[in-house]
This record gives C-alpha cells, sequence and structure tokens, in this order.
C-alpha cells in the first residue's frame, strides 16, 4: 500500500506529477472542479504517455479506477466528502498493489 501525495488549496486546484507504482510510472492530473452543485475532484492517469484513466471522480470509500482495467492494481479514495482544501489533509488515495498469482 502506498498514499498517492496529493496536495490542498486553490494553489494546487490543478495538480500534474509522476509516481513510481510497482512496475509502472504512472502521471497524475488531478483537477478541483468548481462548477457543479457540490466541489468534486477529477483524475486522469498516464502510462507511457497514453490516458489510461480519463476523468475519473475522487469519491471517498471507492476503488476509483477499478472498471478501468489498468493492470496497476487498486486507487482507494478515502476520508470525508471533498473540499478544496482537504485534499491529502482529510482525504488520501491509496494505491494497493495487483494481487501477484501464483
Amino acid at each position: 500500500m502506498y498514499t498517492i501525495p496529493l496536495r490542498a488549496g486553490s494553489a494546487n486546484a490543478h495538480q500534474r506529477f509522476g509516481v513510481q507504482l510497482g512496475d509502472n510510472l504512472i502521471d497524475f492530473e488531478i483537477d478541483f472542479i468548481s462548477y457543479l452543485d457540490v466541489p468534486a475532484w477529477s483524475m486522469n492517469l498516464l502510462r507511457d504517455g497514453s490516458r489510461i484513466v480519463a476523468g475519473a471522480m475522487l469519491e471517498p470509500g471507492s476503488d476509483i479506477i477499478k472498471s478501468y482495467r489498468t493492470g496497476i492494481g487498486q486507487m482507494v479514495f478515502t476520508g470525508k466528502d471533498v473540499t478544496l482544501d482537504n485534499l491529502g489533509v482529510e482525504n488520501f488515495l491509496v494505491w494497493i498493489p495487483p494481487l501477484v498469482e501464483t
């Protein structure tokens, strides 16, 4: 398990960074969406320049990439309802590596 480093606040409303997850270097694009009725964070993931996840919403209590079948494991978002200021403070994105079949 690994906690993805997310940053809160208006200065971090659009985050771009890369993280090594197992054998994969994954580029993250995290964006705060303020024009919805309820604030939200959206996430894109890229591997080798190719988008493998597009527009996944960071919703507490869910494996947010399960339906994408990326082969990189799970991304579980934990914590409270999202705000601009609680990402990485009260909410966390946790990567769980895929199970190795024997």
